[in-house]
């Protein structure tokens, strides 16, 4: 069991699953957890979402909405972060809302956590498509090819972080990147290393993803760009 967790999950037009995610999450924190918040970041849904958000923080305590303008996925986990740290969080721990990141494998990520201060899952087996299975390994091509940094899944939302191992790259963040989960992995797996769990990733639980397939190949340019230019 670790204490004082925070778990950071963006939430983007998610009205179908938000419900599903945070109740099969929050039996599984309890059980393993002490101290934790479910921290949901309404990145301007433009649904029921913050509808639904306000209703599950008035039935658990522990869920806490934060309501934001519209910035993108990477910048949204960037500020969840940022917020864990200054609530004074020992463990952050990044889920996405759309129900693929299964409560199951949880239990392995923190059996490690005496070990290991950044425990990411790695996407071994994906039940949402071959497509999105090939965008998450070029991916990582991508961000070796822009940093010299070789990580297996770099986007993967299934990660738990010590505090220090966020405070002393949080900074370095640009407020204009893009995918900045992405360059959170790169300087993790530089400065720390990444220990690796492989899990399932599950098809969603319902919705639509918010970037589509086809415009992968544009953030692909513009994370090289935004990669290249960063010092690493």
């Amino acid at each position: 069991m670790i204490e004082n967790i925070w778990v950071v999950m963006p939430v983007y037009n998610e009205e179908v699953s938000l419900i599903h995610v945070v109740e099969e999450w929050h039996p599984k924190l309890k059980e393993c957890c002490k101290n934790f918040t479910i921290c949901v970041l309404n990145d301007g849904s433009k649904d029921n979402t913050l509808q639904i958000a306000n209703n599950l923080a008035a039935k658990y305590p522990e869920v806490k909405i934060i309501d934001k303008p519209n910035t993108g996925h990477g910048q949204t986990c960037a500020l969840g972060y940022k917020l864990a740290l200054e609530r004074g969080a020992d463990w952050v721990f990044q889920i996405d809302s759309d129900g693929q990141c299964d409560p199951q494998y949880f239990n392995n990520l923190i059996a490690d956590a005496d070990k290991y201060k950044v425990i990411y899952g790695f996407r071994a087996k994906r039940e949402d498509g071959f497509q999105r299975f090939l965008v998450s390994r070029v991916v990582s091509w991508f961000t070796y090819f822009a940093t010299g940094v070789w990580v297996r899944d770099a986007n993967v939302p299934y990660r738990l972080m010590h505090k220090t191992a966020l405070q002393n790259i949080i900074a370095k963040i640009p407020t204009d990147f893009h995918l900045s989960n992405i360059l959170v992995s790169v300087l993790q797996q530089k400065n720390n290393g990444i220990h690796w769990v492989n899990i399932t990733f599950l098809d969603r639980f319902g919705g639509s993803p918010s970037v589509k397939p086809y415009s992968f190949a544009k953030h692909g340019f513009k994370l090289f760009k935004q990669l290249k230019a960063t010092s690493i």
